[in-house]
C-alpha cells in the first residue's frame, strides 16, 4: 500500500484538483468483504512498482448493461510502456467479468489523461467537475460581518455532529465518516483550516483547506457543507484570510456531485471572489 501511494503521488504530482489515497485509506479498502482483487493490476520492475491501475464493476442499472469505472494507469516518469500493459489487462479481466462499458475520469489538469481516452477510443459522456484556482497575493479580502458566526472546528465537541451529517448527507458509513474526521483530526499542519458555524448549538455549515503535500505553497477546499448557500461565500471568505496568513499562494477548489445542478450559480460566486475556472473533470466512456 505504501509503495502504490508513493507511485501514485510521484506519478501525479503536477496534477491539480487530484488526490492520490493515502496508504492507510487503502488498506481499509482492500479489507472490505466485498472488495476485488483482480479489478488491482500492477507492474514491477526489477522488484520495484513503477506503476498500477485500479478498476471496480458497478451495480447494473437499468438497460442490464454492466458497467465498469477504470482509472487509467499511473506510472512513474520512465515506465510509460507499462501504461497499455496495464490497460490491456484491465480490459481482458472486466470482459471475463461481464462488463460492456467502461467509462474513465478524464481533466486537462491531469497529466496525459484526455489524450490517453483518445488514443483508447474513449468518448465523451458527460461532465463530474469543475476546478477552480485563486491566486492569494492579487486578493482583496473583504471583511463581512457575519464571519464572527465561523469558529473553528473542535475534534472533541464537533466530530459527533459531523459524523451524523456525513452519514446523512454524503451516504458515507458511520464507519467511514469516522475514519474521515480521526484522519483530519491526526493532520497536523496539513490543516489549514477546518470550520464549522453553529446554530442554537447545531453545526449548520462546515468548511475544510487543506495543504498539498507536494507542494506547501498550495492547498484545496475539502467538502463545503452548508444548510443555507450565503453561507458557502461566508466560509469560502474566511478559508481565503487564513490561507493567506499562513502563507497559501494558491488555493484550489472543485464544483462537482449534486452541486453540478448550481453550477452556474457557483460558477459565478467563485468568480466574484476572484477564483478563476481552470479546468473540467469529465466521464469518458468505450464499449469492450
Amino acid at each position: 500500500m505504501v509503495a502504490q501511494e508513493r507511485v501514485g503521488r510521484e506519478a501525479t504530482k503536477d496534477w491539480t484538483s487530484f488526490g492520490q489515497t493515502p496508504a492507510e485509506r487503502l488498506r481499509q479498502v482492500y479489507s472490505q468483504p466485498d472488495f476485488d482483487l483482480e479489478t488491482r493490476h500492477y507492474c514491477f520492475k526489477d522488484g520495484e512498482l513503477v506503476g498500477f491501475l485500479t478498476s471496480n464493476v458497478l451495480k447494473e442499472g437499468d438497460g442490464g448493461v454492466k458497467r465498469a469505472n477504470l482509472e487509467f494507469p499511473l506510472v512513474l516518469p520512465g515506465h510509460e510502456e507499462a501504461e497499455e500493459l496495464l490497460f490491456e489487462k484491465a480490459i481482458k479481466v472486466l470482459q471475463n467479468k461481464g462488463v460492456k462499458v467502461v467509462r474513465t475520469r478524464v481533466s486537462e489538469l491531469w497529466g496525459g489523461t484526455v489524450e490517453m481516452a483518445q488514443r483508447w477510443g474513449y468518448t465523451y459522456a458527460e461532465d463530474v467537475g469543475m476546478s477552480y484556482s485563486i491566486t492569494l497575493d492579487a486578493v482583496d479580502i473583504k471583511e463581512l460581518p457575519e464571519l464572527g458566526k465561523i469558529t473553528d472546528y473542535n475534534h472533541e465537541r464537533d466530530s459527533e455532529q459531523m459524523v451524523a451529517i456525513f452519514v446523512r448527507e454524503y451516504s458515507m458509513t458511520p464507519e467511514q465518516a469516522h475514519e474521515n474526521f480521526e484522519s483530519i483530526n491526526k493532520a497536523g499542519d496539513q490543516v489549514v483550516a477546518h470550520l464549522v458555524m453553529r446554530k442554537e448549538g447545531e453545526i449548520v455549515g462546515r468548511a475544510l483547506a487543506l495543504r498539498n503535500e507536494d507542494d506547501p505553497t498550495r492547498a484545496y477546499t475539502g467538502t463545503i457543507y452548508v444548510t443555507e448557500e450565503n453561507q458557502r461565500k461566508l466560509f469560502l471568505t474566511k478559508i481565503l484570510d487564513i490561507c493567506k496568513e499562513k502563507g497559501i499562494e494558491e488555493l484550489n477548489a472543485a464544483i462537482f456531485g449534486d452541486l453540478l445542478s448550481i453550477k452556474d450559480q457557483l460558477a459565478k460566486q467563485y468568480e466574484l471572489l476572484g477564483f478563476r475556472h481552470t479546468a473540467t473533470i469529465s466521464y469518458y466512456e468505450k464499449e469492450i
